[in-house]
């Protein structure tokens, strides 16, 4: 049973093709509960990217969204959508010279949540090119990823008469390192709530949330001043928490640094993360550069069943020569926000 949520948040610091793969994917779509521990469908997505000829794509993403809630065939009943994860369980496929990486080359993290009205990342950014560069001209390359699905047991599945069913229409969508999409596909997965075994169990229950304009953070230096003096972006009612017991924020990047498409870098520790309280938030808060390491940001108790919120603001510091040396490109990284039990 997991006690914790992850959300990620793309960064991009700017200083003043689209490739030969294609995408594919399909599912299998029913599964049944019928305990109160929930169940695991262990083979529910499978996706693959594949070419010809020599390629080096970077920095490559895969996202689900959720097109509409996780509603009952008769429409009388809806499942929540942070009780629907996703988690990575092989890759294969052939390359030149190959191999193709692995999860833990890819960086991805190993269990998604779906999250209402927003896109979330089961690849964010890729550690790992898709990389193909074979002596025949046209030698194939292959990718494939199998993801297994969880519906989150607990005494909510109560709440739903026997035999009843739901479905939740997911669109996936693969892209490049410039945003550019590779594919994308819609698949509908059936849930079936049978007669439950088991005894009814109250768990930990988090929820963590991006506002829609806080999904990608920037910032950006336009002119002289922006070095001397540093940037800084505030996003308003950007984190929306919710839970049931007293719970912290972790953060950290799943990069070791910005990059950029060029293969520059820039360090971490450049930008600051600051979270403010919104009115009738009680959390603490934590100042942290940011780093690679889990690093908390936040602590708070329960909110019952309300939600409360954080402002977020991004910063660096005046005169940074890490910066003002920085060749003027497009440097990313993409965050990583955990919920946890305190």
């Amino acid at each position: 049973m997991n006690n914790k949520k992850l959300l990620y948040l793309f960064l991009l610091v700017s200083l003043n093709c689209f490739s030969q793969v294609s995408y594919t994917s399909w599912v299998n779509s029913y599964l049944q509960i019928n305990s109160y521990s929930g169940n695991t469908n262990p083979e529910a997505y499978t996706f693959t990217l594949s070419g010809n000829g020599p390629f080096n794509v970077p920095y490559w993403k895969i996202s689900m969204r959720l097109k509409q809630p996780i509603t009952s065939t008769d429409g009388k009943y809806t499942i929540p959508a942070n009780k629907i994860s996703f988690q990575p369980v092989s890759s294969s496929g052939q390359a030149y010279p190959g191999p193709v990486p692995t999860i833990p080359q890819i960086g991805m993290p190993l269990n998604t949540f779906l999250q209402e009205q927003q896109e979330v990342f089961l690849i964010p950014q890729s550690n790992a090119p898709l990389y193909n560069q074979p002596i025949q001209p046209n030698g194939y390359y292959n990718l494939q990823l199998k993801y297994s699905m969880n519906v989150m047991g607990g005494s909510y599945l109560g709440n739903y008469p026997s035999w009843i069913n739901f479905i939740a229409p997911i669109q996936f969508t693969a892209y490049d390192q410039y945003n550019n999409i590779i594919g994308r596909t819609d698949h509908n997965f059936q849930f079936q709530i049978g007669t439950l075994s088991g005894t009814p169990t109250d768990v930990p229950e988090m929820s963590l949330q991006f506002s829609a304009k806080a999904v990608n953070g920037s910032l950006e230096f336009k002119s002289m001043s922006d070095y001397v003096n540093g940037v800084s972006a505030t996003y308003t009612n950007a984190l929306i928490v919710k839970s049931n017991t007293n719970y912290q924020i972790k953060l950290r990047s799943l990069q070791g640094q910005f990059t950029s498409p060029a293969g520059n870098f820039i360090p971490l520790a450049t930008v600051k993360l600051d979270l403010t309280p919104v009115s009738g938030n009680k959390g603490n808060v934590y100042s942290v550069l940011l780093s690679a390491s889990p690093q908390l940001i936040a602590t708070g108790g329960s909110t019952g069943n309300s939600s409360v919120y954080y402002d977020i603001k991004y910063s660096t510091k005046a005169n940074d020569e890490r910066v003002i040396n920085a060749k003027s490109e497009e440097y990313s990284t993409t965050l990583q926000y955990e919920i946890i039990p305190q």
